[in-house]
């Protein structure tokens, strides 16, 4: 019983780690790893992090238009000092005072964007206690009140900030949304670099093992012909070479596979424990995009179209301050409401009187050697050469995005060209392998078959690899998929 206890022990045991080195153990194509970059890659919570502080900074703005209530006031603040009062008959008394005062204030306020102004509905008191100032020696209350005060401060001739800002900060929040699906693009893009890297190192790794066992398969071969007097000298030691240079290459292509497997975890944010393995593509699809249409959907769709309009925004909001600034302004402020005194609480709101306020203040720079027009000329330049750079900038982009398509309309033919070619390659090392053994090549045309073999696999390869990155990097100019024919938006919360 303990033998067939122990033996079943065992058996639950080995499945078990099976299971679990199954679990560590992923597969991944290359729709795939992008996926699991954008879920896990440290760069797509960072885009989603710059996304949502770009969105609540936007919150923030519109809460500026809106109205706001806010409480102030003082706790109650304690004086004791000696202070000089001059009596009616001209003499003059020193006197002990103690005094607490404290006040509370309720206001609405509200800003007024198309005019700069700001208007405010507020409601206050305040306590004012003399202490043993009585006439029993008793403590004084004085009580103010402001039951309503309505108030409205006008900016003249001057820069309206809040309006330029209602012009910028939506545009920025687009951008922002905009750069974050850029940003998904990238990674993307930055992912089919990686996984095409760790291919080919896995590729070369692989070519590298076969490369040694070949070699040491023809080196061994070579050594027996040699012996019988076959071969010379020189081709013995040309397949010992070939050997030991096919051991190099296996040592270097394994290191380099291991350091492409590292950074291919880290941007998918995989664990280093788990072991991964990738697929090549089978294909590349047959997209037939028109230069035409791109051009349009990366003006339409990605930000350095909205980065352009706000750069120019901006620069004629540098030119608009300067000009205020430099100039005649003035402010208009002017309040009414009501007001009440008295040193019974009770009696505090009875019968208020009527509080007016109007003043106008200006300023009239006169002499300041010529600061104002040195700032004025600076930011209407500035604006000129803000202009003449968005039009190269337009003009380099829509270059990039045209030469991007003709370029991308290439790949699928050199793809196709180079899978032809490896699999010529394949079919002439084999037969070129056949003929060395029954001796009807010399080792010297083997080796040269077996390095256009390995040369035409890697070329398939790096044509795959310039084939989906150019698809990437359309896709990321244009933020449009061209295999489903729809844009491409993502949804954050």
């Amino acid at each position: 019983m303990n033998k067939y206890f122990l033996g079943f022990l065992f058996l639950i045991l080995t499945l078990t780690a099976s299971s679990l080195k199954a679990q560590e153990q992923q597969t991944l194509t290359l729709e795939e790893s992008i996926e699991i970059s954008k879920q896990n890659s440290p760069l797509a919570r960072a885009a989603n992090f710059a996304l949502i502080s770009a969105k609540w900074r936007y919150k923030s703005f519109r809460a500026d238009l809106l109205p706001s209530l806010d409480l102030d006031g003082d706790i109650p603040g304690y004086s004791r000092a000696i202070t000089s009062n001059r009596l009616d008959d001209g003499s003059t008394i020193y006197q002990e005072e103690s005094q607490s005062q404290s006040s509370v204030n309720l206001s609405i306020n509200q800003n007024i964007m198309p005019t700069g102004g700001r208007l405010s509905l507020s409601s206050g008191i305040n306590r004012l206690i003399l202490f043993d100032r009585g006439v029993d020696g008793e403590n004084v209350y004085f009580w103010q009140s402001t039951p309503l005060v309505a108030s409205y401060i006008q900016p003249l001739f001057q820069y309206n900030g809040l309006k330029w800002r209602n012009k910028t900060e939506p545009l920025r929040y687009q951008i922002a949304q905009k750069q974050y699906v850029e940003d998904m693009e990238d990674l993307a893009f930055n992912t089919t670099q990686s996984f095409f890297d760790f291919l080919l190192a896995k590729i070369n790794v692989e070519v590298a093992e076969f490369n040694v066992t070949v070699n040491d398969s023809i080196y061994n071969i070579s050594k027996g012909r040699y012996q019988v007097g076959n071969i010379a000298e020189n081709d013995l030691l040309q397949s010992e070479l070939a050997l030991r240079n096919a051991e190099t290459s296996l040592t270097t292509a394994r290191l380099n596979f291991q350091r492409a497997e590292e950074n291919f975890k880290a941007l998918l944010g995989i664990p280093d424990a788990t072991e991964v393995d990738v697929i090549a593509p089978e294909e590349a699809p047959e997209l037939n995009i028109e230069v035409d249409r791109a051009l349009q959907l990366a003006r339409e769709n990605n930000s350095t179209s909205l980065e352009f309009e706000l750069n120019e925004i901006q620069a004629n909001q540098a030119y608009d301050q300067a000009r205020k600034e430099a100039g005649f302004s003035a402010t208009l402020q002017a309040s009414y409401g009501l007001n009440q005194t008295s040193q019974d609480f009770d009696q505090l709101y009875n019968d208020p009187q009527n509080r007016q306020f109007f003043t106008v203040g200006f300023q009239i720079p006169i002499f300041n050697w010529g600061k104002n027009t040195a700032e004025i000329q600076a930011a209407r330049n500035q604006q000129a050469a803000t202009a003449n750079t968005i039009a190269y900038q337009k003009l380099q982009f829509d270059l990039n995005v045209r030469s991007t398509v003709r370029e991308f309309s290439q790949l699928r033919e050199q793809v196709e060209l180079a899978q032809v070619s490896d699999e010529i390659a394949d079919r002439r090392y084999n037969v070129a392998q056949n003929r060395y053994l029954i001796g009807k090549i010399d080792v010297t045309n083997l080796f040269i078959a077996q390095n256009e073999k390995d040369s035409a696999r890697r070329s398939y390869i790096q044509a795959l690899r310039n084939y989906w990155t150019g698809y990437f990097n359309l896709r990321r100019l244009t933020l449009y998929d061209f295999e489903n024919n729809q844009p491409i938006t993502a949804d954050v919360d």
